[in-house]
């Protein structure tokens, strides 16, 4: 039985006590979009720098907004039941841009999330297996989970001693909004896992392979550095006092980058270390 009618611009929406169906239109209708504006050559470059085994379309960012942008009233009226029915269809498709957008649609609707959500969540955190996807995905999310059930901060500290690199990056990253904004937040938590990373001799241990080993270190490093950063626009004081810690134990480049956009009279010339 139809109960509401949406059409978007691409597409009818047909919003029924069967949400699977709902998906099926919305994944078919991608689909369409996607194989209209495929870049063979973006696709292969695309694939070949995110080191993916997904199928890629090499649709640009732009291209993918748009869609997101065109059917956006329609998504986000979807419930709860629907959205995660169509997250899931969307994650079990063969390419990177069917999970980009099954993530972008989550993130529509973070605030119906839950921590009874969580064992979802990090499925597709560990089935990232790359910032592309990673990034946005948990930045925009877990400050809601965060916020409203504070339980959801053992998480973290579950997470930050995970095998999984990508897992330790993630706990990290999942407090940036607050620090960017100024406001909410665990500091104290934050500082004592980046500190605990500065010892990177896990990720010796656990990663023998060369590159894979070059790649947990990297994106560790970073994702420290960049949440210091953003912390930085509001605590500058703070991220300084930080560096000045663990100057002996910090990285170039986590250094480099919780420095990078200090105020003036913060700048790295002034910061001894």
């Amino acid at each position: 039985m139809i109960v509401r009618l949406y059409q978007t611009k691409s597409f009818w929406l047909q919003v029924v006590y069967n949400p699977v169906m709902n998906a099926q239109i919305v994944i078919s209708e991608f689909k369409k979009f996607c194989q209209t504006n495929f870049g063979q050559e973006r696709a292969k470059k695309e694939k070949a720098y995110l080191y993916s085994e997904l199928k890629h379309y090499g649709l640009s960012f732009g291209l993918r907004e748009k869609f997101l942008r065109d059917n956006k009233q329609q998504l986000i009226q979807l419930s709860k039941k629907e959205v995660l029915t169509l997250v899931k269809l969307l994650w079990q498709q063969p390419s990177f841009e069917e999970r980009m957008l099954a993530l972008d649609i989550l993130v529509l609707h973070k605030d119906k999330l839950t921590p009874a959500d969580l064992p979802l969540l990090e499925t597709l955190m560990r089935a990232s297996k790359g910032w592309a996807l990673l990034d946005n995905f948990i930045i925009q999310v877990m400050p809601h989970l965060l916020s409203e059930y504070p339980q959801t901060y053992n998480v973290l500290k579950k997470w930050i001693k995970d095998d999984d690199f990508w897992v330790r990056r993630s706990a990290l990253l999942s407090q940036l909004l607050f620090f960017r904004q100024g406001k909410g937040g665990d500091k104290d938590l934050f500082f004592q896992m980046a500190a605990d990373q500065l010892d990177e001799s896990w990720i010796d241990k656990l990663y023998k392979d060369k590159l894979q080993n070059k790649r947990a270190k990297f994106f560790i490093r970073k994702a420290i550095g960049w949440t210091l950063r953003e912390m930085s626009r509001k605590h500058p004081q703070t991220v300084v006092d930080f560096v000045k810690k663990y100057q002996h134990q910090m990285s170039g480049l986590t250094r480099r980058e919780a420095t990078r956009k200090l105020p003036a009279k913060y700048s790295i010339s002034t910061v001894t270390i």
